[in-house]
């Protein structure tokens, strides 16, 4: 694969992380992670391996309730380097409830990601916001 077919399989797998997550599909989003792998948010915590990121997402459920949860994520600019590489990405985080939608996050990910078995995982998914 080139270099920008790397960086777009990349890509695809912060769609993957996006869509999974909003749309309940558990096991997809935690194998979007490493064995290893760690997801840091300010406001639900750091979970770091698939049991933990599993249970991440039942309290990520609790967290968003009813509404209707999107990731909506940009500006994204990926650095690889053979089987490793970095991102870093804003993210608007909507919910949409009751006939109305609410902003409720704006943040960047920084991300360490990494190629196992030929797919891109994300190592460390660390979500930081911004004032």
């Amino acid at each position: 694969m080139g270099y920008l077919e790397e960086k777009d399989a990349i890509r695809d797998l912060m769609t993957r992380y996006c869509l999974s997550i909003a749309a309940g599909r558990n096991d997809e989003w935690v194998d979007c992670f490493t064995e290893d792998g760690t997801f840091n948010s300010p406001i639900l915590g750091k979970w770091t391996g698939p049991k933990k990121l599993l249970a991440f997402t039942e309290r990520y459920k609790e967290w968003t309730g009813e509404a209707q949860p999107r990731h909506c994520v940009m500006n994204i600019l990926i650095e690889v380097n053979h089987d490793a590489a970095t991102a870093e990405s804003y993210l608007l985080m909507t919910h949409a409830e009751g006939g109305k939608t609410e902003l409720v996050i704006s943040g960047r990910y920084e991300d360490e990601i990494r190629k196992v078995d030929g797919q891109w995982r994300f190592l460390e998914r660390h979500l930081l916001f911004l004032f």
